[in-house]
């Protein structure tokens, strides 16, 4: 059992504008990112919101997703990472986190890191590109206390960190696990394609 995390909870300060709702290819990044999710091999998609989040839900009107509200949601990603590992139903075996602003990732890289784990069973799954770690993080639920607990500072790195041999480095051919849109000029490029 597969249970998919998308944050999209964030204030997105350094965009200037609230990168849940840009547009790509006509749609959110929010719908992108669920409806991927969606259309892969997860088991559910969990939505966290935080800001905005009455828009957040109105832009996925319709869709098979719960959503999870992150009171917390201005301490940073770390907060938003255990309101939805908190929500997770008791059979979940594993989460898959996603990030919004990671609107180009298709549903063969999730289903990617989802049979890796489905067949080798690592406690941690991570894309890579070219050599570097990208997202989406899958995680086994064995670690789910340390994620509930992890220092907000440090967030998923802590985890990732304390478990370097039990994580499986999956290569892709698709930068897009590495690309997000933090500024201007990473949505400006990104339309330009």
């Amino acid at each position: 059992m597969v249970s998919a995390i998308v944050l999209a909870a964030g204030e997105s300060k350094r965009m200037g504008r609230f990168k849940q709702l840009l547009t790509l290819g006509g749609k959110t990044f929010v719908e992108c990112c669920v409806d991927n999710l969606l259309a892969s091999k997860a088991n559910e998609v969990i939505v966290v919101t935080g800001h905005r989040d009455s828009e957040v839900r109105a832009a996925l009107s319709g869709r098979q997703v719960r959503f999870v509200q992150n009171p917390d949601y201005r301490d940073g990603m770390a907060s938003s990472v255990k309101a939805g590992v908190s929500a997770l139903p008791e059979d979940a075996t594993s989460c898959l986190i996603a990030l919004v602003d990671q609107p180009e990732i298709g549903i063969d890289v999730f289903n990617l890191v989802i049979d890796t784990y489905s067949q080798e069973s690592p406690l941690i799954v991570l894309p890579a590109y070219r050599g570097r770690r990208g997202h989406p993080i899958l995680l086994d639920l064995k670690l789910k206390d340390e994620i509930l607990e992890m220092d907000p500072g440090l967030g998923l790195r802590q985890v990732l960190n304390a478990h370097q041999t039990q994580t499986r480095y999956v290569e892709v051919e698709t930068e897009s696990v590495l690309l997000d849109f933090d500024t201007p000029e990473d949505y400006q490029r990104a339309e330009a394609n």
